[in-house]
């Protein structure tokens, strides 16, 4: 049911999801991801990346247009269909890329030990329906010595939707099992999350036979509600330097909206 509710949902506004996130703090935050993502680039051009949660292609095209063969998953029709589009734009580059719909916790189409940089941006370990099988697959198909850099919602963040309606019932329920809502105006598309800690997260990687390379917060500064900054280039550049800084502190991540892990299948 859950699954149902995520992908109907996630087929609703394929069409519109870029505008959703089209702003001053969305372009910062995908600095930071990128700044943080580009030091695990293979170096050979011929290796194979993975796009999880692909959504509409954001991650998945940047990795094809630096040179990489690219697969592209997502567990919603609609938002594989506006990859394909964009992947048509592309002509000839386009044709290095393979799509798939198909939900993160089971991917038998995908090879075993086939990519040699995995990435799951946009929080899918938290809106999948296991992330412990979610995470198991992202090491099975992994290539020996191959990074993931994964995504997922912060527990603590979570606990302010539930302290501003005074509903403590809920933030007890949340702090006992991680599990939350993700908040649509339509019940029929109100689909669970999974939230972690960043210990939580660390022990889910770990226990699927990753060694943990890096956990930050993103963004651990209030960028969000401080979104007038941003629109200024100059500024902007500042505070996504302080930004990467403080990424780098240990502890950090607990204050942050989202955890960010990259760990490396040994091999």
């Amino acid at each position: 049911m859950g699954k149902d509710r995520s992908v109907r949902y996630h087929n609703r506004v394929a069409r519109r999801y870029d505008t959703i996130y089209d702003d001053a703090y969305w372009l910062a935050h995908d600095e930071i991801t990128w700044r943080q993502v580009r030091p695990h680039l293979p170096r050979d051009l011929a290796s194979r990346c993975l796009d999880l949660g692909c959504g509409t292609g954001k991650w998945g095209l940047k990795l094809l247009k630096s040179g990489y063969a690219t697969t592209f998953v997502d567990h919603a029709p609609a938002m594989i269909g506006q990859v394909r589009a964009r992947l048509e734009e592309l002509g000839a580059r386009g044709a290095k890329a393979t799509t798939l719909v198909a939900d993160i916790v089971a991917m038998p189409e995908l090879p075993a030990d086939g990519f040699a940089l995995v990435l799951a941006m946009g929080d899918p370990l938290s809106i999948c329906s296991d992330p412990v099988r979610a995470a198991a697959e992202m090491f099975r198909v992994a290539a020996p010595g191959g990074v993931v850099v994964a995504t997922a919602d912060n527990r603590i963040a979570a606990a302010a939707h539930y302290l501003e309606s005074s509903d403590l019932d809920g933030l007890e329920r949340l702090l006992r099992t991680g599990k939350t809502r993700w908040l649509t105006d339509s019940a029929a598309e109100q689909f669970e999350l999974t939230t972690f800690t960043p210990d939580g997260l660390q022990k889910l990687f770990e226990r699927s036979g990753f060694e943990v390379l890096d956990l930050v917060g993103k963004t651990v500064l209030p960028l969000r509600a401080n979104r007038q900054l941003l629109e200024q280039p100059a500024e902007r550049r500042r505070l996504v330097e302080l930004e990467l800084q403080l990424s780098r502190e240990p502890h950090t991540a607990a204050a942050a909206s989202h955890l960010q892990i990259t760990a490396r299948k040994k091999g």
